[in-house]
């Protein structure tokens, strides 16, 4: 398990979260990638995103933040 974020912890993972959306919407647009390699590309962007997820409701929650 991973340690608990701090603040400033939570906001860097706020925007590796963005960054990383970013990064797999430009990677559908790109032709110099394989299917093969877009799909493992996209599976590893997906399971870091679903990571920070995790770490930002789990901060969220402990925190009493509304996401609204």
């Amino acid at each position: 398990m991973n340690e608990e974020l701090t603040a400033e912890g939570y906001e860097q993972t706020r925007e590796k979260l963005c960054s990383l959306q970013k990064l797999l919407a430009e990677m559908e647009e790109r032709a110099d990638l394989t299917p093969v390699r877009r799909a493992a590309v996209a599976r590893s962007y997906h399971a870091m995103m679903r990571q920070y997820l995790r770490e930002i409701k789990l901060y969220e929650s402990r925190h009493s933040i509304s996401t609204n």
